[in-house]
Parts: C-alpha cells; structure tokens; sequence
C-alpha cells in the first residue's frame, strides 16, 4: 500500500469518526433538546398548577375575609341599633315620666272612672293622695262609681285601680306607660334605621 492511499485510508476514517463522532453528537443533542423540552413543560405545567392553586387559595382567602367583613358589619348594626334603642327607650321613659303629672293622672283616672260603673277602688300614691283624692272627689260628686280612694306607701308614681266584682287591677304609672310606648314604638324605629 501506497503513502497516497494510506493518506487516503486514514483521511477516509478521520472523516468517518467525525461524521459518526457528529451523527453520535446530534444524537445526544436531539436527546438533550428533548430532555430540555420535556422538562420545560412539566415545569409549566407544575407553574400553572401552582399558579391555579395559589390563585384559588387567594380567592378562599378574599371570600373569607368579605364574610368576615359581611359579618362583622352585621354585628356592628345590630350592636348600633340596639344600642340607639336602649337609648331612645331611656329618652321616652324621661319623657314620660316628666309628662306623669297631678294633673294627668287626675284627668286620666276620671277618664277611667267615667268608663267603669260602679265598684272602682282606687289607689294613689301617698305623696299625691291628699292632693288628687280632693279633687278627684270633687269633680265625682254627683257619682257614686269610686267606692274608695287611699294612699299606698308601695306606689311611688301613678295610680292602681281595682274593679273588685270583676276582678280585674290595673297599676298605671309613668315605667308602664313608656314600655307599653317603647314596644309599640320599637319596630317603628327598627324600620325608620333599617331604611337609613
């Protein structure tokens, strides 16, 4: 064998363990390309996963806190309104009881009276009895319909009647009227807050 075809022999197998060399190499390459890209989509696949999950666990959250929220408004009016409840009940019971006059009280038992026949018992308070019982018998002078009227050291405002053959009492006084008052008044006001 020749120098030349030695030459060409060794040039023919350099050529052709660079081409496998390069085939091997695209090979691996194609295989790490693959790799590579097989990776990338189960990283974003698990991103979107992640992304999803934290997304879903941040509305969990939002909802939560809006409920809360929700809530605590509820609570917070409700604490308001019965709060101004209590309020506007203690300002009539004021009110009420600055109204709970000698003169109201007469005019509203001779109402009374006037209504019921005979076999009224009436009971006032000791403070106002001398005061009211004069009068009261004054303006029933022509009736007969109050049997009697006396003093009960246990009254200290307002009056207590007593129909005996019926057998029925009444004990009227300024905290009688104005609960009676507040609770006719309560859901009128409940209703004028709500529509606020």
């Amino acid at each position: 064998m020749s120098e030349k075809s030695l030459d060409k022999l060794i040039n023919t197998l350099k050529s052709e363990a660079i081409e496998a060399a390069d085939k091997q190499a695209m090979e691996i390459l194609d295989k790490a390309q693959e790799q590579a890209q097989k990776i990338i989509k189960e990283a974003e696949a698990k991103r979107e996963e992640l992304l999803n999950s934290a997304e879903k666990e941040a509305q969990d959250t939002r909802n939560k806190g809006e409920a809360a929220l929700q809530q605590a408004a509820r609570d917070v009016t409700v604490s308001v309104r019965h709060d101004l409840l209590k309020l506007l009940g203690a300002v009539l019971e004021n009110e009420v009881e600055v109204a709970f006059t000698p003169d109201l009280m007469e005019n509203a038992i001779l109402k009374i009276v006037e209504n019921v026949d005979s076999g009224v018992t009436l009971k006032l308070p000791e403070k106002l009895e001398t005061q009211l019982a004069a009068q009261i018998q004054k303006r029933l002078q022509t009736s007969d319909d109050l049997t009697s009227i006396s003093g009960d050291p246990s009254l200290h405002n307002g009056f207590a009647i007593t129909k005996t053959d019926q057998g029925w009492s009444y004990h009227i006084s300024p905290e009688e009227v104005a609960e009676l008052l507040n609770a006719h008044l309560s859901p009128k006001w409940v209703q004028i807050f709500k529509n606020e």
